[in-house]
């Protein structure tokens, strides 16, 4: 626990460098409790990028201490000062330290997952669009962000769980048009729980039964949807070996072996996409294609090259789900 003895002190003085130093070093600590306590998924996103949960906190904050858009304050000095109700004890302080590195974070997660999984993207997009044309509101609540009813009512609720969000029926997910409603109506009758839907946790819930077996929609539709996503996978995959080829092997800086080793690997990579994410780290991709691949030779030799073939993969499967839509 964050001892909360000087934070209203510290605050308040961060012109000066020893309270910024210590205001960074709180922060930091906050972040990581906030993720350790939060995200039991975010491994798989650590393991991938080769990132430590410290790092990762440390990236999520990292814009709450550069100069805002007036280039006269650091943005965390800048939301103290204009926070409403104004921050007087170190309760107060406390609570807006917590809500501001909570809030920072999501925002971090959310940017990533839209970087890293087009999938997600193109789901978030969508539900964006049902949020502006069926006139709902987002608000923000300890550092998650939530849809619901202009008119929502908090006070003496609790907000849903991540864990009890995933145990909500399936069938209130399939009819896009009935999806806010079905889902808030469902939560106006938990005693004591807010009416409003956490976002991110909407997303992978939507992105799961969407590629899930047991969707309740029509089966046609289901195959058809499915047979565009193989597509669209299958499309992105084929340009990404061209790429390997012409940029790597046609140029000598990969050898027959090595070409053939990553362009399996990114393979078997794109085949876990499709069936909703990937399981492991991109070393453990490769190395039963090298078997004898070291995980230091990996980032050496061929860590930049798999992770730039990734990335442009998913460029070109974002670009195709945009021409679908």
């Amino acid at each position: 626990m964050v001892k909360n003895t000087q934070i209203l002190d510290i605050l308040t003085n961060l012109d000066s460098r020893l309270s910024l130093n210590e205001l960074i070093e709180i922060t930091l600590k906050i972040a990581i409790a906030y993720l350790r306590f939060n995200y039991k998924k975010l491994y798989k996103f650590l393991r991938n990028e080769d990132l430590t949960i410290e790092e990762f906190a440390l990236d999520s904050i990292a814009l709450l201490f550069i100069k805002d858009k007036s280039d006269q304050a650091i943005t965390i000095k800048t939301a103290f000062k204009n926070w409403q109700p104004k921050i007087e004890t170190e309760e107060d302080a406390l609570f807006f330290l917590n809500k501001i590195v909570a809030s920072r974070i999501e925002q971090h997660i959310s940017s990533l997952l839209r970087e890293e999984d087009p999938f997600f993207s193109k789901i978030l997009d969508s539900v964006n669009y049902l949020i502006k044309s069926q006139g709902y509101i987002k608000i923000q609540a300890y550092g998650r962000t939530f849809i619901a009813k202009s008119d929502i009512k908090t006070c003496g609720y609790e907000f849903i769980s991540r864990d009890d969000f995933e145990k909500i029926p399936v069938e209130l997910f399939t009819d896009k048009k009935s999806l806010f409603p079905n889902l808030l109506h469902f939560l106006e009758n938990k005693s004591n729980i807010v009416a409003a839907i956490p976002l991110n946790d909407l997303i992978y819930r939507l992105k799961h039964i969407n590629f899930s077996q047991y969707s309740t929609v029509d089966y046609t539709e289901t195959k058809r949807k499915q047979f565009e996503i193989d597509e669209i996978i299958s499309i992105a995959l084929n340009s990404s070996l061209e790429k390997l080829n012409k940029s790597y092997f046609d140029k000598g800086k990969l050898n027959e072996k090595e070409t053939d080793s990553i362009g399996k690997a990114l393979t078997d990579i794109c085949e876990d996409l499709n069936n909703g994410g990937i399981n492991s780290g991109l070393y453990e991709y490769l190395v039963p294609y090298l078997k004898d691949l070291s995980k230091d030779d990996y980032k050496t030799m061929y860590h930049n090259i798999l992770e730039y073939l990734l990335k442009y993969t998913k460029i070109v499967i974002a670009e195709n789900l945009m021409e679908k839509n």
